[in-house]
């Protein structure tokens, strides 16, 4: 399991908000290069606001269906209520991927959340759907990609909370929050498996982009954008990360940080045989 995923269960058993810990930015460029107006993103939507953070990341793909990362369901259950692009709506259902295994949240009483159930088969599995109880209007889905997921591929990753720096990195410490919706860029290094995997470069690297940059812990399920003829398309979905030498670090998200997101290319299969059936 990738540190990112421990990180998030570690939060919720300390019976703790999920961290909204979200774009992690060049030290060298100014912040408001990066802050976006997320009205111009309507698709895209927290799976939880409690009105401090914004935790984990759900994005429609069609009017009734959404897709997040199958460790996020654990914030929500079949009528919780999801608000998207100014509307109310409840889960009908909630899908994981059959190879990923189960994960549930264990809840009090009071409905709070005091403990994880999981079983998990192959973490890079970590996908999952949310059919809402009706279908929303006036929200344009995001596509998948239905071209193919390339090594260097510039993309756009994204959320909302929590942000920082390449030499500071973030922890859970020390966090700074202001609930801004931040979009970066990347490059993909690597296909390997289910995953895509990229690296947060040093401004000095050949491959560091203007406005490089990554996600952190709290906005998994977000998705990786590729533009292109004048649309936005999903290649993947946000899952984990950790540093090379999967060294424990006392801050996460500093230069060298690999992000791994499942591979959008991998599940388009299974995504429309769930959504038929």
């Amino acid at each position: 399991m990738s540190l990112r995923i421990k990180f998030v269960l570690s939060c919720v058993l300390a019976v703790v908000c999920l961290q909204a810990q979200a774009i992690i930015i060049r030290h060298d460029v100014d912040d408001e290069h990066y802050v976006k107006d997320e009205t111009h993103y309507p698709a895209i939507f927290p799976l939880q606001d409690n009105g401090i953070e914004k935790n984990c990341v759900g994005t429609m793909i069609s009017d009734q269906w959404a897709i997040t990362a199958a460790h996020c369901t654990i914030l929500i259950d079949s009528g919780s209520p999801l608000f998207i692009s100014g509307q109310t709506v409840e889960v009908a259902s909630v899908h994981l991927h059959e190879n990923y295994g189960v994960i549930k949240a264990i809840r009090n009483d009071d409905g709070d959340i005091i403990g994880i159930d999981e079983d998990l088969k192959d973490p890079s599995f970590d996908v999952a759907l949310i059919k809402l109880d009706q279908p929303l209007e006036h929200v344009k889905p995001l596509q998948l990609a239905p071209f193919d997921t390339e090594v260097d591929q510039l993309i756009q990753v994204l959320g909302w909370g929590d942000f920082g720096d390449g030499i500071d990195g973030i922890s859970r410490e020390d966090r700074v929050n202001d609930r801004k919706f931040r979009i970066a860029h990347n490059k993909i290094d690597v296909l390997d498996g289910n995953y895509l995997i990229f690296t947060f470069d040093q401004p000095n690297s050949d491959r560091a982009l203007p406005l490089e940059g990554i996600n952190g812990p709290g906005d998994s399920g977000s998705p990786a954008l590729v533009y292109r003829d004048g649309s936005l398309y999903i290649v993947g979905i946000s899952s984990g990360g950790n540093y090379p030498d999967e060294a424990s670090h006392a801050r996460e998200g500093k230069y060298g940080w690999i992000e791994f997101y499942v591979n959008a290319e991998k599940i388009r299969g299974w995504i429309k045989d769930v959504m038929k059936s």
